[in-house]
């Protein structure tokens, strides 16, 4: 239970919801966090928790098209979504049948049909380690933006990122003011949501 108010009160102007997880559903409290930060007049986005798995005939909901398209269902009208890539951890890849190759096929499918069913792109979230195993392509920095999970004085940048637009720069050590632990995070500006939440202008007939 977080009283939105007194969020903003202590300085804060954004909030990052988990919604889908995996293929394993929508976390209940998501539409509540979500009506609360911003009926508080907090700034809304909300992340999805990737299962990057291989295909499998028993839990079709594996595939990437189909984990975006729960996702993008249950995500509503937030302007801003980001992308959490960081499991399975590199020690369980042999136990689910993964390796990086086929976890960068699987990301980069994923994040274009959400892009494709929502005309949202979504942001990645990563850490330094994940990021490394997997080895993504060059391009995949120049096209998708960078959540970096970095628990450093100053962000680690992976390849094949040069910067950031979202940092988390701590994770659950921190408490909002009701003393619930929280990981925080810094964006460079709030210029995610203005581009995001921008209308589209119908281009005039000659």
């Amino acid at each position: 239970n977080i009283d939105g108010a007194s969020v903003v009160a202590a300085g804060y102007q954004f909030v990052i919801c988990r919604c889908g997880v995996g293929n394993g559903g929508k976390d209940v409290m998501y539409d509540k966090n979500v009506a609360g930060a911003r009926a508080a007049g907090l700034k809304v986005a909300a992340y999805q928790f990737v299962y990057p798995l291989p295909p499998l005939a028993s839990q079709p909901t594996r595939s990437p098209q189909a984990q975006a398209a729960m996702h993008v269902k249950d995500a509503g009208d937030v302007p801003v979504v980001c992308c959490d890539l960081e499991w399975p951890e590199q020690q369980a890849w042999a136990k689910w049948g993964c390796t990086a190759p086929q976890i960068v096929q699987w990301t980069i499918e994923y994040l274009q049909e959400y892009e494709r069913l929502s005309g949202i792109r979504p942001i990645v979230y990563t850490y330094p380690s994940f990021a490394h195993g997997i080895q993504l392509p060059t391009d995949f920095g120049q096209t998708y933006k960078l959540w970096i999970a970095s628990y450093t004085l100053s962000p680690a940048i992976p390849a094949p990122w040069t910067d950031w637009v979202m940092w988390q720069n701590s994770g659950g050590t921190q408490k909002l003011p009701n003393g619930v632990p929280v990981d925080t995070d810094y964006a460079k500006d709030l210029s995610l949501w203005d581009v995001a939440s921008a209308p589209v202008v119908p281009t005039p007939d000659p």
